[in-house]
C-alpha cells in the first residue's frame, strides 16, 4: 500500500461495498468498483438489499435477489472475485453502514436515486446515506447516469477539503489499472492562490499515475465552466463544489456521460 494513499483510508479500514437493489443498475456500479478496487483490497463486497413483504417478515432465510444474480454473473463474466450477500432489509441505509462497519471497507459506491420531489437533489437511500455518513470515516462515491463501457479519459475537479481530496483518489483508483488518462482540475481562483496543499496532491497524482496524468486550474467556480473544461464522459467531483455549482444531477449533459459525486471520509470524532 502507498503511504500516501491512506488519508482517504482511516484506520486502516480497505476495500469497497457496492449495495444494489435495482439489476439494471449493477453493471455500471460494478464497472467502476472493480476499476477502483486495488491490489491490496479485499473482494469487492457486493449487499443486495431486498424489502420484506408480509410473508417474509421476519423469515431467517436470506432472500433471492435478481440484482445479486446479475452481479455474480458479471463478475464470473470477468473472472473478478467478489462477496456476494442478500439480506432483508426495512432499513437500507441502516444496513449498509452496518454492512460496512463490519467489513471495515473504505468506500461505499452507491447508484444515484431521484428525489421523490423532482429536481437534482439526491434522494431515498442515497440522500440518508450521505446524511449519515458526514460523521464516519467512510467515503461515499454516488455514480450518476452510469454506463459499463470503458472510460479512456478520466476527468476530475477537485480542492484541499476532504470531499476534494477523496474526489482525486478516486479518480486515480479508477485511471490507474485502467490506463486511462486522467485530468484533474484545481477548484481555484488563481494558479498562484493554489496553495501548497493542493500542489501537493497533484504531485502525489502525478508520481502515481506518471503520463497518464495531466493538471489544470478551473477557470471559473461555475457549472457552465466546469463542463466547458471536462468534456470527457467520467467526472469525478467532491459533493461540496457540486453543491456550490448546484449541479443537477438528474441532466447530466450527453447520453452517455457519466458523474461520480464523492463524500469524503471524516476522522471519527472530528
Amino acid at each position: 500500500m502507498d503511504s500516501e494513499e491512506s488519508e482517504t483510508e482511516p484506520d486502516g479500514n480497505r476495500g469497497l461495498l457496492v449495495p444494489v437493489a435495482n439489476p439494471e443498475g449493477v453493471a455500471p456500479l460494478l464497472s467502476i468498483a472493480f476499476a477502483a478496487r486495488e491490489a491490496e483490497d479485499p473482494p469487492v463486497r457486493v449487499l443486495a438489499l431486498v424489502r420484506p413483504d408480509g410473508a417474509a417478515a421476519g423469515s431467517a432465510s436470506a432472500p433471492s435477489s435478481a440484482a445479486l444474480e446479475v452481479a455474480i454473473a458479471y463478475a464470473r463474466a470477468r473472472s473478478v472475485e467478489i462477496s456476494p450477500q442478500a439480506i432483508w432489509s426495512a432499513d437500507p441505509p441502516q444496513d449498509i453502514f452496518a454492512t460496512a462497519q463490519s467489513a471495515r471497507v473504505a468506500w461505499i459506491v452507491l447508484g444515484y436515486h431521484r428525489a421523490n420531489s423532482g429536481g437534482g437533489a439526491m434522494g431515498g437511500a442515497v440522500r440518508e446515506v450521505l446524511a449519515r455518513a458526514k460523521a464516519l470515516p467512510l467515503n461515499i462515491a454516488v455514480f450518476v447516469q452510469g454506463t459499463a463501457h470503458p472510460f479512456e479519459r478520466v476527468y476530475a475537479a477537485f480542492d484541499s477539503s476532504p470531499d476534494g481530496q477523496a474526489a482525486l483518489s478516486l479518480a486515480v483508483r479508477i485511471a490507474r489499472p485502467t490506463h486511462a488518462r486522467l485530468r484533474a482540475l484545481m477548484v481555484s481562483g488563481r494558479v498562484e492562490n493554489t496553495g501548497d496543499e493542493l500542489l501537493d496532491m497533484v504531485h502525489d497524482a502525478r508520481k502515481k499515475l506518471g503520463r497518464q496524468f495531466h493538471s489544470d486550474v478551473l477557470g471559473e467556480r461555475s457549472l457552465k465552466q466546469l463542463f466547458k473544461q471536462t468534456p470527457g464522459r467520467l467526472l469525478v467531483v467532491g459533493k461540496k463544489f457540486a453543491d456550490e455549482v448546484a449541479m443537477p444531477l438528474d441532466e447530466v449533459p450527453g447520453e452517455d456521460r457519466c458523474v461520480i459525486v464523492v463524500q469524503g471520509a471524516t476522522a471519527a470524532g472530528d
